[in-house]
């Protein structure tokens, strides 16, 4: 369950705190805000004790580990201790020294404290890897970047609106198959270069212009390469005509009516979404309500699901103080084999409050049950594996569920042997689905709507590169089977036309007749014969 909590954080920038991460907090150099940086400050909690960075580059890691000091393999999860064992073993260059040692402890997504890997990690990132790191989040290092510089790592300062970068990392983070022609020209080798690059803006500038915290205007970070095409783009697309009044209060104010019109259409939707949810959830028994969970697990589940609470979720009031605190400590136990400990009273006065029969375990339900859900039809499956998949985005593209893209990613996920280093965190909870669910008969037409659109390209490969052997193998076998047909056949006829002569044999009827006689006695008539006639 650990894996579950610390990729929450990760991606919901969550106000839990771990005691032993407070004291040596940014150990070797505090965060600077900078606007040169791509990280805000704001990605640290309210008591700025936890570094909830989304750590999918490997920038991000090294900026992490600067970030949270002697504390930094306490806030991984196993997953980003996997991925980052590349820049050590030599696949990937990340300003770090070639080391086996370090990278094999990695990959066992382990980290034992007192040894060697332990020992490396609570020093400070070195020099060559701080200048790696500002190739891609620029100059978040403080006194530890002095002397680089930005244009020596390929990077240029901008003061570009910041929709043209948004644009820019949408078209990178979907690897230019999505509104290509909405964004800055690139070339596919450059789409390629600067994914770590388009994926921090796309993800974290929309994070952060989502936030209460003032709005990023501009976009001050721009890979030089690409500056040319922004400057272009600025251009052909009328940027400059915001900085008149007259087009600046008339863009706000359509701006606002259609604010307004969405927040309608929004509200009208999530209200029919309630209604048909409350509906769905109150026609349940209690075993489909609650399956195997005890009252631990119901609680634990109301506070995972209550942490990100959505529109149309019916847990009333944020999740208190101390819930998570005790959610943690319940992990450790429930991995310990331990009973459950004791619940604080704000925490059961909060739990009080819920309406059992709108009850969903969320997440934790097939995390503690280990075993095939409860279902009775296709639409619980799909219901299932959209649990399964809460960690990231559901996919709802029409694209995504057609029956080819649905077979060929189901078929990959669970017939591939798959490099979970190399993989996204929503491609490996979407192999992870698909392989737990095979031996349960789960159809793979329940996946349809959480294919995550990055693992399409790989699927449609190798479902391709399977179907065409197959069919090949089929074509050799179905060319042995008329072969051996023909020649059974052949025999067949052979025998055939041997007992059709036999049974239709007759004796010849054009042989010439022929008497024979000898003499018997003789009478007084004369002498008697007897004849033969052949």
């Amino acid at each position: 369950m650990k894996r579950i909590f610390l990729t929450l954080i990760g991606l919901i920038g969550a106000t839990i705190t771990i005691a032993q991460a407070q004291t040596s907090q940014r150990a070797w150099s505090p965060f600077e805000e900078n606007p040169t940086c791509l990280i805000s400050k704001t990605y640290f909690n309210k008591i700025g004790t936890m570094w909830s960075i989304p750590t999918y580059s490997d920038a991000a890691m090294i900026l992490k580990w600067h970030v949270a000091g002697d504390q930094f393999t306490n806030e991984l999860s196993y997953t980003d201790i996997e991925k980052f064992s590349a820049c050590f073993d030599g696949q990937r260059d990340c300003g770090l020294p070639v080391n086996h040692e370090i990278a094999n402890t990695l990959k066992s997504r382990e980290i034992a404290p007192g040894s060697a890997t332990d020992a490396y990690f609570k020093n400070p990132p070195p020099e060559s890897a701080i200048r790696f790191a500002m190739g891609t989040v620029g100059d978040c290092f403080g006194s530890a970047g002095s002397g680089i510089f930005l244009d020596e790592v390929g990077m240029s300062e901008m003061a570009l609106p910041m929709d043209i970068c948004t644009r820019a990392g949408k078209t990178i983070y979907w690897r230019g198959k999505r509104e290509r022609d909405q964004a800055p020209k690139m070339t596919d080798a450059q789409i390629e270069r600067y994914d770590n690059w388009g994926r921090l803006v796309f993800g974290m500038t929309n994070l952060r212009k989502n936030r209460p915290e003032p709005k990023p205007e501009t976009c001050s970070l721009v890979p030089s390469e690409l500056v040319p095409s922004f400057m272009a783009f600025y251009d052909e697309n009328g940027y400059g005509a915001a900085s008149d009044a007259a087009a600046i209060a008339a863009a706000e104010q359509a701006a606002q009516q259609e604010a307004k019109e969405k927040a309608e259409a929004k509200a009208r939707e999530i209200a029919y979404l309630r209604e048909s949810k409350r509906k769905e959830l109150l026609s349940r028994t209690d075993r489909e309500r609650f399956g195997t969970l005890d009252g631990c697990q119901i609680a634990y589940s109301y506070i995972f699901a209550g942490i990100n609470r959505p529109p149309t979720s019916f847990i009333v009031d944020p999740v208190p103080d101390g819930a998570i605190g005790w959610a943690l400590r319940y992990e450790q136990a429930h991995k310990q084999g331990n009973a459950c400990p004791p619940m604080p009273e704000v925490l059961s006065n909060w739990l009080q409050k819920q309406d059992t029969k709108l009850f969903v375990a969320y997440g934790a339900s097939y995390e503690f049950r280990g075993k095939r859900p409860v279902v009775y039809n296709d639409n619980d499956w799909k219901n299932f594996a959209e649990k399964w998949m809460w960690r990231n985005q559901t996919i709802s593209d029409p694209d995504y569920r057609q029956g080819s893209n649905c077979y060929a990613a189901v078929w990959h996920a669970r017939n591939i042997a798959h490099d979970w280093s190399s993989m996204t965190l929503a491609e490996q909870d979407f192999v992870g689905l698909a392989l737990k669910t095979k031996p349960w008969g789960a159809p793979g037409s329940a996946f349809c709507t959480v294919i995550p659109p990055e693992i399409l390209p790989l699927a449609h490969k190798t479902w391709s590169r399977a179907y065409n052997q197959q069919m090949r193998a089929e074509a050799a076998q179905q060319a042995k089977w008329d072969a051996a047909n023909a020649k059974e056949a052949a025999r067949r006829a052979q025998i055939d036309a041997a007992y059709d002569a036999l049974g239709n044999w007759k004796p010849s009827n054009n042989a010439a007749v022929s008497t024979r006689c000898y003499n018997t006695e003789t009478t007084k008539y004369g002498v008697r014969q007897t004849c033969f006639t052949n």
